[in-house]
């Protein structure tokens, strides 16, 4: 976008975007402690809904309303217009799949990280909200019927993902970008947000790595609906995969633990992992490469 397509300066655009964000954030908790008041008897259904009141008002409201008040080309701003090319998806969606035990073993390292005595305090708080948030996912998968995964696969799958990259790549990314910030300085920025975002210390690395992963697509692409793409993949392979592991084994079944691929299988991951994102990089948009050495 031009300069003069956009009103106000980087940090005004970074406040307003901040400001509904918090405003929407206020409004989910509020109304989560509504629903969890008037729902006490069904806690899944009341999880459900307050997962889709955050979507929308703590991430896709803050995004679209920043867009319309900092220019008149909003979709534009939010890298919408642009189609998204099929070999992209295409690698996308084999990416997802070939990169599982490259993933696994970076998972595995942050969940067991040892931490200084000093810093006891602090890791028992952070295994808790790790406890509490696996505790939330078991009562969403506590039904298993065909519908329920239906409806996990909506919400958790293609509505999670899609409002959060609406806001964190299609607006705070973009954001940055447009607004002179370096765009690697950018990806890695709202990367390391996302991450602290979801609040779990010990699965902060690779939600870091997966943030940049969809913040790159989004710089060589040029269109959010290739990381919103690679998102809703993963979270819906995610899905799918507790649901199958609760019904035929029940839901006690369910572990958090993460569980490391055999050496070679991860080595070989992370070769073919770097030959797709490879590709994927030579796809990037002249404008890209007119502007960006990555």
């Amino acid at each position: 976008m031009k300069k003069t397509d956009l009103v106000l300066t980087l940090g005004q655009r970074l406040i307003l975007l901040l400001c509904v964000f918090l405003v929407g954030y206020v409004l989910t908790v509020l109304s989560s402690y509504v629903l969890g008041r008037l729902m006490a008897g069904n806690t899944s259904g009341a999880i459900r809904i307050s997962a889709v009141i955050q979507d929308v008002l703590t991430f896709i409201l803050p995004a679209i309303v920043t867009a319309i008040f900092v220019t008149r080309k909003p979709a534009e701003l939010l890298a919408l217009q642009r189609k998204p090319q099929l070999t992209a998806i295409a690698a996308v969606c084999l990416l997802l799949l070939v990169s599982i035990p490259a993933q696994e073993a970076v998972i595995y390292w942050n969940y067991n990280l040892s931490l200084p005595e000093s810093m006891s305090n602090f890791e028992t708080i952070a295994r808790q909200l790790e406890a509490t948030a696996f505790n939330t996912l078991k009562s969403l998968m506590a039904n298993t019927s065909a519908a329920a995964l239906i409806v996990n696969i909506l919400i958790i799958g293609v509505f999670a993902g899609l409002s959060e990259e609406l806001l964190f790549r299609g607006c705070f990314q973009r954001l940055l970008v447009t607004g002179g910030v370096n765009r690697h300085v950018a990806v890695w920025l709202v990367a390391i947000c996302f991450s602290a975002l979801h609040f779990q210390f010990f699965g902060f690395v690779p939600r870091v790595l997966l943030g940049a992963y969809f913040g790159y697509l989004l710089l060589w692409t040029g269109s959010l609906w290739i990381p919103v793409t690679a998102h809703v993949l993963n979270n819906v392979m995610f899905v799918i995969t507790a649901w199958h592991q609760a019904r035929t084994e029940g839901l006690e079944a369910l572990d958090n633990e993460p569980t490391l691929w055999s050496v070679p299988m991860t080595v070989a991951s992370v070769i073919v992992t770097a030959i797709i994102l490879r590709y994927l990089w030579s796809l990037r948009t002249p404008a890209s490469k007119t502007t960006s050495t990555l």
